[in-house]
């Protein structure tokens, strides 16, 4: 058993170190599936599960077992006892109290150590049966998915585990799930299962804020470029320890979705703040040249549009899309763009500012600011879609903690 805590390099100088050759795949024992096991207090389900993951081994890939532990049990000394008796390597996490933050966290802290081209997350306490696994992978190679989730809900599956309350409780949050985020969940219709395999490289744990235990929505709803598919499953009895669901999670559930449906729109939550901001100086502008320096009120309208697009584009650029990577070569690309884009939608306001004052009697400053409003929603698509659309690639998922402390307990092969 190795104890070790990662910390940052210190950087310093030294030496070129010769190249070694390359070992052959087989000398780095380097596992294609990670299957990472949050635990609190399930010391009688150790042996099962890693015994039926056993028995399942000859359908699967070289394998790991990532166990992230809180329990106040002898879980963990059960799960170093047990290490020494399998044919796959065994880590463990074992988090202290201060660090105790809710099972959707530690499967992200287990996230950070996995080694594979492959995650599986499942439960410790045998209701996500590890015979399954097998047919996440089948799927995601047969479907080309990045994402296969294990379904309760879906046609073959079952809750045959679950009480009758818990079973609509379910159901219910289910269906909560995908009216809240009917474009993402289009295709899930178990997004509150804690049973799924993922590609490693299609996950940044730094981009994950799970609350309570529901991982799986926050995966979803984070790395839009995921494929997903799915499979059925039974979920099993529990037969030791206790169950983890309870009012406190359901609420924490709620404060997720909340967050995520706030976080699912900030690009247009911000934009219409920077566009109110803007309609403001537009205002501010169309009044000082209108009425200051009694220029035609439709001309009036073409300069302050001006004004307010530079001070649109300047709030766009550094806040709306600062988290989108932008090549700065393109800078000049994105300027004239949005200035063509609000130009354009200029000479649709236009007539509409004729119409509403000229023949319909508005005064010209509301007319002005109910034109602007019509156009904010185009704007929005050409901008999020065009302008500023996303680029790049997903960062890898293995950054380590540097506060994370690991038991690597490494089975004789």
């Amino acid at each position: 058993m190795i104890d070790y805590t990662p910390h940052q390099p210190t950087p310093h100088h030294h030496a070129p170190q010769p190249t070694l050759p390359e070992q052959p795949t087989d000398a780095k024992r380097e596992p294609t599936l990670s299957i990472i096991v949050p635990t609190r207090n399930e010391a009688g389900n150790v042996f099962p599960l890693l015994t039926r993951i056993e028995a399942a081994k000859s359908e699967l890939p070289r394998v790991e077992v990532i166990y992230v532990d809180d329990s106040d049990d002898e879980t963990p000394s059960v799960i170093k006892r047990a290490s020494s008796q399998f044919p796959f390597d065994i880590k463990l996490i074992e988090r202290p109290p201060e660090r105790r933050n809710g099972l959707g966290k530690a499967v992200v802290e287990g996230m950070r150590v996995a080694e594979s081209d492959w995650i599986c997350v499942m439960d410790g306490d045998l209701q996500h049966p590890p015979e399954v696994i097998p047919q996440l992978l089948a799927k995601a190679q047969e479907d080309g998915a990045t994402l296969v989730a294990a379904s309760r809900l879906t046609e073959g599956g079952g809750t045959e585990g679950l009480s009758l309350f818990r079973k609509l409780v379910s159901y219910g949050l289910a269906l909560f799930s995908r009216l809240a985020f009917p474009k993402r969940l289009k295709k899930v219709t178990d997004p509150l299962t804690g049973f799924f395999l993922v590609r490693r490289d299609r996950l940044d744990p730094d981009k994950l804020q799970p609350e309570g235990f529901k991982i799986l929505l926050e995966v979803l709803i984070r790395s839009p470029k995921i494929e997903v598919a799915e499979v059925p499953f039974e979920f099993g009895e529990r037969v030791n320890g206790e169950s983890k669901a309870s009012t406190r999670e359901a609420m924490l559930l709620f404060k997720q979705m909340l967050r995520l449906g706030l976080q699912s729109q900030r690009h247009l939550l911000r934009f219409i703040g920077v566009g109110v901001t803007g309609l403001l100086i537009n205002t501010a502008l169309l009044a000082l040249f209108t009425e200051g320096l009694a220029i035609y009120y439709l001309l009036s309208a073409i300069l302050a549009t001006q004004g307010s697009t530079l001070w649109n584009f300047a709030w766009t650029e550094k806040w709306v899309y600062h988290d989108r990577r932008q090549d700065q070569r393109y800078f000049v690309n994105r300027l004239v763009s949005y200035f063509a884009i609000n130009n354009g939608a200029l000479l649709l306001r236009g007539p509409l500012l004729a119409l509403l004052v000229s023949f319909l009697g508005v005064n010209y400053l509301f007319a002005n600011i109910l034109s602007l409003l019509a156009m904010t929603a185009l704007r929005f698509v050409i901008s999020d879609k065009l302008i500023w659309r996303e680029s790049g690639s997903l960062k890898p998922a293995g950054r380590i903690d540097p506060m994370l402390t690991i038991s690597s307990l490494v089975s004789k092969k």
